[in-house]
This record gives structure tokens, sequence and C-alpha cells, in this order.
């Protein structure tokens, strides 16, 4: 009786030890993906800052009207004219659709709802600091290749355009959301091509992403502080 006990006890002992250890290798390879996970999306953060960096560096060894005019004539041709009009400008919309879709989603939600405030509310800050600062657009002041028929306000700094879209592209940035793989670059983009048209300098378009990095930090900070749910 004793050893039909053992026998029928002991593989069963063995399945433990097999089940115990594929939940330990699972649980490893799970930290192991979260690990490499967090660290993918910390060099994409990173990278975005040192693409400031370094854009700030140039402006203020060239000099921002200097490097206005390499992006605005130097480098341009016909076939860049029609890449930001045709491509670049459309893609602008895909910057509103997204946080609108992934309203739906829970995990998403915080990201969307962020990106749906700090978007048009940089958009407002940036128009009102326009006023205070009243910087002359740069076919105001310098010869310029003006492309593409868009309506302007006045004046030029910051830019409001980019103040927008990175204040909708940073949230999903700040909560490590895939889709940031996506916005990030439209919003450098549309950075680029508001100074490639003529609109602005390169100091505005700075100034316009600083606006919304801030401002959604700020936001970000708030709701943690509060813990208001998503």
């Amino acid at each position: 009786m004793i050893l039909e006990k053992m026998n029928y006890l002991a593989p069963r002992r063995k399945v433990s030890l097999r089940a115990s250890s594929f939940g330990g290798f699972h649980s490893r390879r799970l930290r192991r993906d979260i690990f490499a996970t967090e660290i993918k999306n910390n060099l994409f953060f990173c990278s975005v800052i040192i693409i400031f960096v370094i854009f700030f560096l140039i402006d203020l060894i060239i000099g921002d009207s200097q490097l206005f005019l390499i992006i605005n004539k130097k480098i341009a041709n016909p076939y860049l004219d029609w890449i930001v009009i045709s491509i670049f400008y459309p893609l602008f919309s895909l910057l509103f659709i997204v946080p609108l879709i992934c309203l739906f989603k829970k995990e998403w939600r915080r990201a969307s709802l962020i990106a749906l405030i700090s978007g048009p509310l940089s958009y407002i800050i940036g128009d009102f600091l326009k006023i205070l600062i009243a910087r002359p657009r740069p076919f105001e002041v310098l010869s310029v290749n003006l492309l593409g028929p868009w309506h302007t306000t006045s004046f030029s700094f910051p830019s409001t355009t980019t103040a927008l879209v990175f204040g909708l592209a940073l949230p999903f940035l700040i909560y490590k959301n895939k889709f940031a793989g996506l916005l990030i670059p439209i919003s450098f983009l549309v950075g680029f091509s508001v100074i490639y048209t003529g609109f602005h300098f390169p100091l505005d378009v700075m100034a316009g992403a600083i606006l919304s990095l801030v401002l959604v930090l700020s936001l970000s900070i708030f709701l943690t502080k509060f813990n208001i749910k998503k």
C-alpha cells in the first residue's frame, strides 16, 4: 500500500518540478522582455531630446537666418517640393486620427486624452506668445522660396503648427505608446516642412516643440499627482 502511494506521488512530483521550472523560465523571459522594451522606449525618448539639442546647437553656430536659408533655398528642388506638399502635409491628419482612435482602448486612453488637450492648448498659448513677441515671418525680412497657398497669421515665433503637432504626438512618447514611433517622425517632418516652405525660422520650430514638451509634462504630472483615472 505504501509503495503504491509512493509510485503514485513520484510522477506528480516530477511534473510539478517541470511546471515550476517552466514557470520560472517564463517569468525570467517576461522580465527580460519588459526590461528590453523599457530600454528601447527610453532610448527613443533620449534620441528625440538629442535631436532637439543638436538642432539647437547647429542653429546657434550657423545662425537662425542662415540655417533657414540652407533649408529653404540651398536644398530646395522640385522633387522635395512635391514630397513636402503631397506627402508630408497630408500625413498631418494622422496626428488627429490616431489619438481619436486610441480613445476607444483603455490602456491608450490617457495618452490620447492628454494629446487632444495639449495639442490645441499648445496652439492657443503659442498664438498668444506670437502677439507678445511679434517676430516677423521669414518672407517679410528675407528673400525666400515661398511654397504652398497656406494661410498665416502676422507673426512667426513660436511656430503654432509645430506646437500643435508635437502636442498631439509627445504624450504617446511619454506614456510609451507604440504609436509614438509613427507620430514623432511625422511631427519632425511637419517641423521641417514649415521651414522648407518659407513660413518659419528654425528657432520658431524649436520653440513650438519645447512649448509642447513643457505642457505635456505638466499635464502628465498633474494627472499623476491628483491620481486622475484613465
